[in-house]
């Protein structure tokens, strides 16, 4: 079984979001801060929340980086939530990124419950919260797209591993109310964890 690892460290305000998601359906994690993040074991899965987008790279460093590089390439899950996917790219705000994808992502600012389908048809609900416009980068699949066909979750394979961003929170939240027994999204959201946990 995978591990699963919560970024908790410095600038992860919404780390609480995915930690109240996983305890809801029983998840077991590790939190891991800007120092254990350069000794992440494969196999696993790391979630980077959202938060504060410009203190994410800085806290994790070029060893920390590297790391998650590493730890993606060689088989890991890397899941990007709203600031998770913002430094997945070459940088963000001239800080070297992780680069899982070419150029850099511009800030956005809007705030809703969105609806979204998956491949299937299935209907969800995500919290669109200054998450960034993805619909530009190469993917290897569209998980999740909106009501204007915009991709919400999309899947790059990176190395042996993949990597999972989605836009918009599927995670639930305490702030809006939207807590995770009763959010379409956050049912999704485990039905994916749940199958990358066996993979």
């Amino acid at each position: 079984m995978k591990t699963i690892y919560v970024y908790s460290g410095q600038g992860a305000y919404q780390a609480k979001d995915i930690e109240n998601f996983l305890a809801v359906f029983d998840f077991d994690y590790e939190r891991v801060g800007g120092m254990e993040i350069k000794n992440l074991l494969h196999p696993g899965v790391l979630i980077v929340p959202g938060g504060r987008i410009g203190s994410f790279l800085p806290a994790w460093g070029k060893d920390g980086v590297e790391a998650i590089q590493r730890f993606v390439a060689s088989g890991g899950v890397y899941i990007g939530i709203c600031s998770g996917v913002y430094v997945a790219g070459k940088s963000f705000d001239n800080v070297a990124g992780l680069e899982f994808f070419p150029g850099s992502l511009d800030y956005t600012k809007h705030q809703s419950i969105i609806d979204v389908t998956d491949e299937l048809g299935g209907a969800w609900q995500l919290i669109a919260e200054n998450g960034p416009d993805i619909s530009k980068i190469v993917v290897d699949k569209i998980i999740l797209k909106d009501i204007e066909g915009k991709p919400q979750a999309i899947r790059i394979n990176v190395g042996q591993g993949k990597v999972f961003l989605f836009s918009s929170h599927p995670e639930g939240s305490v702030y809006y109310n939207q807590i995770p027994q009763n959010f379409s999204g956050a049912k999704f959201f485990k039905q994916l964890l749940e199958t990358l946990l066996i993979e």
